[in-house]
């Protein structure tokens, strides 16, 4: 009997060495944070975990070999089952890096423990749902080596003293991003961080492997899913200019309402108390920081008319500046790159650049790729898959408005809501009334999504597809001249 059980405690031990790369890629699709890899699992998931728990707990008082052997088969069947449940990813698969082999290594080691009692076989499941978070609180090396690599930057920036300039926002970072530093391009040395790079870890590997000497200008996307990360990161790179884009609904799941993501995008207001920041004032709640600043402020505002031409995909618009009126036109897409631009444009006009630097750098801008980026097939394809919140797919919506044809949108829906995701999708259903073709991916939102259709007397097309693959076997219902809108793409953790 004795050499059953421990027969089946290797057996449930190697299973669960074999499974513990599927629970680190989870951790890791969640940022490392414990609450967001915890919340990933269903409840009836976590409750499976704790009444085995208990259960091991109890078998190791009862001390009845018989039961524990017939437990230990149990466990081991209804597990392989829940492990084939788990994610496979093919679209972001597990990176392994330093960080995470450690982890992996760790939590192999975490394992043996139980594998050595005669109850192992059920202990061993539950300790394997926590391992990948015990071993990353026990990962020392890396904490020291994070601490060391910020400290390395911090150390540079102070070396090579660049002017720093911080932009955060709900969303359209990036973007502003980059059309900041393709309009400063044109009269200074300027450096920006590639993609979204905008955690302490990110920053400080582009200024550790990157950053130049001759660098005058360097503009950094500050990301923030919790209260103080902001501020954390302006006590470590600085800001000596800053623009705020907007504050919406997004990452809810971790903010839990619109006030404390302004609570947290305020930070680099506060930050920049006798320093230049640019804000969107039509955005409500930055306008409230606006107020709310003494000093050293600009709002911009877009109440300018401007017309899109579907001949040469060129956006025209007047800006003014003071006393100046400067006429641009740009092939970015959308009334909100409008607002991107004046918020780059404005702060680089007050560092310095001429007018018709400005007026070239803008007609010049290129595609963010994956935001509102327009493709030209045998179809327009409109690519706004990278991100999307409730603002950007309105904006994503009134650009497809624009073309001639039938319209089709492929989406997901909007992710990181709370408590407020049905309602947010509800809301997109009704957006979506003006399309041709409705394909809703995967099982998140389809249900909001579905509703808000039917609540706006949707009467067209509506298709469910289990993800953007499978969706493409549709697109063959477009003809020349109709418009495809990629709105959004789940990552590997939603289906």
């Amino acid at each position: 009997m004795i050499i059953a059980i421990n027969i089946l405690n290797i057996l449930s031990f190697l299973m669960c060495c074999f499974n513990i790369k599927k629970f680190v890629h989870i951790y890791q699709l969640k940022d490392y944070n414990f609450f967001r890899y915890f919340k990933f699992f269903s409840k009836i998931y976590c409750f499976f975990m704790i009444f085995t728990l208990f259960f091991a707990i109890f078998l190791t008082i009862l001390k009845n070999f018989l039961i524990i052997l017939i437990f230990a088969c149990f466990e081991i069947v209804i597990n392989f089952c829940v492990f084939l449940g788990l994610i496979n990813s093919k679209k972001t698969p597990l990176k392994l890096t330093g960080k995470t082999k450690r982890i992996i290594f760790l939590s192999v080691l975490i394992l043996i423990i139980p594998s050595l009692c005669p109850v192992g076989a059920s202990l061993n499941f539950f300790v394997l749902f926590i391992s990948p978070v015990v071993a990353n609180f026990l990962n020392i090396y890396d904490k020291i080596k994070n601490k060391i690599y910020i400290l390395k930057a911090q150390k540079k920036l102070k070396l090579y003293k660049p002017k720093i300039i911080a932009i955060t926002g709900s969303n359209g970072k990036t973007s502003v991003k980059n059309i900041l530093h393709k309009i400063l391009s044109s009269t200074f040395n300027v450096q920006c961080t590639p993609s979204s790079y905008n955690t302490p870890l990110g920053i400080s590997m582009f200024i550790n492997n990157s950053l130049k000497a001759e660098t005058q200008f360097l503009i950094l996307e500050y990301g923030a899913r919790h209260r103080y990360d902001i501020k954390k990161l302006c006590k470590m790179f600085g800001a000596d200019y800053g623009i705020i884009t907007n504050v919406s609904a997004q990452h809810m799941q971790t903010f839990k309402n619109i006030e404390c993501v302004y609570l947290a995008k305020r930070e680099l207001s506060l930050h920049l108390k006798n320093k230049l920041c640019v804000y969107n004032l039509d955005n409500i709640f930055c306008l409230r920081m606006f107020i709310e600043k003494d000093c050293c402020k600009l709002g911009v505002k877009q109440n300018c008319n401007f017309n899109f031409d579907p001949n040469t995909y060129l956006t025209n618009f007047e800006m003014s500046f003071g006393s100046k009126k400067i006429k641009l036109a740009t092939h970015l897409l959308g009334r909100h790159n409008i607002t991107n631009i004046l918020l780059a444009a404005s702060l680089a006009l007050t560092l310095g650049v001429d007018e018709q630097k400005l007026i070239d750098a803008v007609k010049n801008l290129p595609f963010t790729p994956h935001r509102l980026e327009l493709i030209k097939s045998h179809i327009n394809i409109l690519d706004d898959s990278y991100n999307c919140s409730q603002s950007s797919a309105r904006e994503a919506i009134e650009v497809l408005k624009n073309f001639d044809g039938k319209k089709m949108v492929v989406t997901p829906g909007i992710i990181e809501g709370g408590k407020m995701q049905y309602h947010i999708n509800f809301k997109l259903g009704k957006m979506l009334n003006i399309c041709d073709y409705v394909i809703i991916v995967g099982n998140t939102n389809r249900q909001a999504i579905f509703d808000g259709l039917n609540c706006a007397g949707y009467k067209k097309k509506v298709l469910f597809v289990k993800d953007l693959e499978q969706s493409k076997t549709y697109f063959n219902l477009l003809n020349c001249n109709d418009t495809l809108l990629l709105l959004n793409d789940l990552p590997d953790d939603y289906k």
